[in-house]
């Protein structure tokens, strides 16, 4: 009896991380092969492995299954700003850490989306044209931003607009 507890209990602890963590998440040089591929826009979430913001994106809004459930129309990638791995994009190499600075990271999470051709797309946000968007956005926010780039309301809209705070 003991046992099938056990057993029952490991169970649920990984289908809760498997829930938690389904979304694949790709390294830059793979999400972009995946999107030619699948004709998927890019949604690259630029973090740090020592920011708390960072930290409670994950706990708090990827492990949803709403969020997973909508960022699925996007190819996930994870770039660290504090990584040196070699990354190509444009037709020029960087360290992870070089491309977080060139798609304009200044605070994490930062987040960049990406045409499936991998060109940044530009959107508005108060009025502005900017390339990301940083800091901590929660569940029902970031659905909505998800929401906002795969409709392409981006092309007409102010990302500012879709926010409840």
């Amino acid at each position: 009896m003991n046992t099938i507890k056990s057993l029952s209990v490991v169970l649920i602890l990984i289908i809760s991380c498997s829930v938690s963590y389904g979304q694949k998440s790709y390294n830059l040089n793979e999400g972009l092969n995946a999107a030619k591929s699948s004709g998927k826009k890019i949604f690259i979430d630029i973090y740090s492995e020592s920011d708390n913001w960072s930290k409670k994106m994950i706990t708090e809004v990827y492990s949803s299954s709403k969020v997973q459930s909508t960022l699925s129309d996007f190819v996930f990638v994870k770039l660290n700003a504090e990584g040196s791995d070699k990354v190509n994009y444009s037709d020029k190499e960087y360290t992870s850490s070089g491309l977080a600075k060139f798609f304009g990271a200044t605070g994490y999470p930062t987040f960049v989306i990406l045409n499936s051709d991998g060109s940044i797309i530009k959107f508005k946000y108060n009025g502005e044209e900017v390339n990301n968007i940083s800091g901590f956005i929660g569940e029902s926010d970031f659905i909505e931003m998800l929401n906002f780039f795969s409709q392409n309301k981006y092309k007409d809209s102010d990302l500012s607009t879709v926010f409840q705070n």
